[in-house]
């Protein structure tokens, strides 16, 4: 979605690199509710920031914000792009989830009301596990990308005029490789 925005091109091939303005993938920086984060994929590859998975759970994004020139003074060392990802909130009122089960992963995603039934506190939470290196060990292949992530938003409203909010994201990337049956 990011790379059919205007000045914004991607690379080649199956990576989510994010072209801005003819810039390298590796001159953006990404901020998470207005927290700097180092790369928004999986198996980025060292002097860019692209991969071929993407580690935020778009389900718990509000809005992207995408400045390509003329950048705020507050941040800082941006030479083609900023990308802004503001979370939503949790659902007050219910507890909800999902859980989805695709061709490289399974996720489960888990949201509601922190506390008291319909109380201003809330919660978000996610977990992704691929499980490529299985099918890519059944067909053959000699690399085994393997990948955990979690991301989650805790939300408290200690009164009409305040907010905190906790956020955290973390990922494990593992890359291995099958060894050959007959080494010559």
């Amino acid at each position: 979605v990011v790379q059919s925005l205007p000045g914004v091109s991607g690379s080649v091939g199956f990576r989510n690199d994010i072209i801005i303005r003819g810039g390298a993938p590796n001159e953006n920086v990404y901020y998470l509710d207005g927290v700097e984060i180092p790369t928004i994929n999986h198996f980025a590859t060292q002097g860019a920031a692209g991969g071929p998975v993407g580690m935020l759970n778009v389900s718990f994004l509000d809005r992207v914000t995408l400045h390509s020139s003329a950048f705020p003074a507050k941040y800082d060392n941006p030479l083609s792009g900023i990308l802004q990802f503001r979370q939503r909130t949790g659902n007050p009122e219910k507890v909800q989830g999902n859980f989805r089960f695709s061709a490289s992963e399974a996720a489960l995603t888990l949201e509601g009301p922190l506390g008291k039934k319909n109380g201003p506190s809330t919660f978000m939470a996610s977990v992704r596990r691929s499980y490529l290196q299985f099918l890519f060990k059944l067909v053959g292949l000699p690399f085994l990308p393997n990948y955990w992530d979690y991301q989650y938003k805790l939300t408290f409203k200690p009164d009409n005029r305040n907010e905190i909010n906790v956020i955290g994201l973390g990922s494990i990337d593992q890359f291995t490789f099958l060894k050959p049956k007959n080494a010559t």
